[in-house]
């Protein structure tokens, strides 16, 4: 499927409402990889934070959905929220229906840049699709709360963000995402002192690229838990394309992009666009991976790149959608995971398949 190509517009729109519709039904609640600590019977491991991991993990590795079996509730996740928010503006971008615009109540848990970021977004893309002031204020709010109340470490010279207000826990994606929301919000008020510090930000972003182009996910990278893998890589690059676009200018940055994006291309996706886990593991063939994989090869906007984003689409709706209007979460080499999880999967999906609409749209 072609992006150009207006004959398969109206089918991939259809594909991507029908997910929506299927969200919408369930208001937007479902069960999450890792909401094994809502468990009711969750609570013996609690104590301590390596049973809290262990029983966290069994639950999110096991060859079957555990959740009904733990009376684990169906939940809005404030990040999973705020994708099927994007999804909708995309679309409101792409055709002008009103439906798509409406606002979304985002639940407020535990704060972290990432969730953070994802909510933000939303509003800033509601203020610049609608004019609202109201949603340009949310995300100023927001850019100030993890200035002011992230924690900070300093790595090599460069003060990044950890990953919450109380740990000291380093992790690449989460710095990229921060400055790229500090890029787009000073694009729409001005602020200079934000761009400066998204400028600072992105420094520490490159500065910790590897020569082969790749990102490890965590500083310092000895001590990381994955090595190169496809969505944390994915977050990094579409964020230095949102702060490049938004005019983010600190030297090599376009260069690093190129590395960056080069690297993912030929080993985090394969020729049939089914996406790789990580650079040196193919499977499982995960909704996560390939949603990032279609947003930061669309978001690029060059013809190669939008065709293998086409590609990773094709595959996606060919091995992980159920026509009942879901997205399962994994293929395996050997067992598939066909939980429609709501956020890691549909939301996901759901807002990779509208910006391939809306990239549409524009290249009619």
């Amino acid at each position: 499927m072609m992006a150009g190509d207006e004959r398969h517009r109206p089918a991939l729109y259809g594909v991507c409402t029908t997910a929506l519709d299927w969200a919408r039904e369930r208001e937007y609640a479902g069960w999450d990889p890792y909401d094994g600590l809502n468990s009711p019977y969750a609570e013996p491991f609690e104590g301590h934070w390596f049973t809290r991991l262990v029983w966290m993990h069994a639950v999110d590795k096991f060859p079957a959905t555990l959740q009904p079996a733990l009376s684990i509730p169906e939940e809005r996740n404030p990040k999973g929220v705020a994708l099927f928010a994007l999804a909708h503006l995309d679309l409101y971008e792409a055709t002008g229906e009103d439906d798509h615009a409406r606002k979304f109540f985002l639940p407020a848990y535990r704060p972290s840049v990432v969730v953070t970021v994802f909510c933000a977004q939303a509003f800033v893309r509601h203020h610049r699709l609608t004019g609202d002031e109201h949603s340009l204020g949310v995300a100023e709010e927001a850019c100030a709360f993890i200035r002011n109340d992230i924690n900070t470490r300093t790595i090599d010279s460069h003060e990044a963000y950890t990953y919450t207000t109380d740990d000291e826990f380093v992790v690449i994606n989460v710095n990229a995402l921060a400055a790229r929301l500090f890029a787009l919000v000073a694009a729409e008020n001005g602020d200079d002192d934000l761009l400066g510090r998204a400028d600072e930000v992105i420094a520490f972003v490159l500065s910790a690229q590897e020569e082969s182009g790749a990102w490890h996910y965590s500083m310092p990278a000895d001590g990381s838990p994955i090595s190169h893998d496809n969505f944390h890589t994915g977050f990094v690059l579409e964020s230095l394309k949102e702060y490049l676009d938004a005019g983010g200018d600190v030297p090599g940055t376009e260069a690093a992009y190129e590395r960056g994006l080069a690297f993912y291309r030929e080993h985090l996706i394969e020729p049939d666009g089914a996406p790789k886990f990580e650079h040196d593991q193919s499977y499982p063939r995960d909704a996560h991976a390939a949603a990032q994989s279609i947003l930061t090869l669309a978001r690029d906007g060059r013809e190669e790149n939008v065709a293998m984003a086409d590609r990773v689409l094709d595959w996606s709706i060919q091995h992980l959608f159920d026509e009942s209007g879901y997205f399962y979460r994994q293929q395996g080499r050997f067992l598939d995971d066909t939980t429609p999880y709501m956020r890691w999967s549909q939301g996901w999906m759901c807002y990779a398949m509208a910006a391939m609409v809306r990239h549409c749209s524009r290249t009619q």
